[in-house]
C-alpha cells in the first residue's frame, strides 16, 4: 500500500466503554507502539461497545518503512501513532 500524508487508514484497536455513551476508550498496539485515549464512536469501523474494532486515522507523514498517523480523539499521551507501512489498511469514508 502506498501511503501519503492526508490519506485515511484503519488501525486495529481494542475498545472499552468510555465515560460517555458515544465515546470509547481505545487502545492501539502494533509494531511495538501503543496509543491510548478516548474516541467518538463515529470514528470506529464497527462502533462496538467492547472488544476488537478499528479506528480511522489520518496519515501525517511517511518515512518508509514507517508512518505517523493522527488519531481523532483525546489521547492520554501522544495524539499520534507510529506504525509500519506494510501493516497499513486503507480507510473509507465515514458518515458524519
Amino acid at each position: 500500500m502506498s501511503l501519503i500524508p492526508g490519506a485515511r487508514m484503519w488501525l486495529p484497536c481494542e475498545v472499552k466503554p468510555g465515560p460517555f455513551s458515544d465515546e470509547r476508550m481505545v487502545l492501539i498496539m502494533a509494531d511495538g507502539n501503543e496509543w491510548l485515549g478516548f474516541v467518538n464512536v463515529r470514528w470506529l469501523r464497527n462502533q462496538r461497545e467492547e472488544g476488537n474494532d478499528e479506528v480511522l486515522a489520518t496519515v501525517v507523514d511517511v518515512d518508509d518503512p514507517t508512518f505517523r498517523a493522527r488519531i481523532p480523539g483525546s489521547a492520554l499521551q501522544s495524539r499520534f501513532f507510529q506504525g509500519r507501512v506494510d501493516h497499513a489498511v486503507p480507510g473509507d469514508p465515514v458518515q458524519a
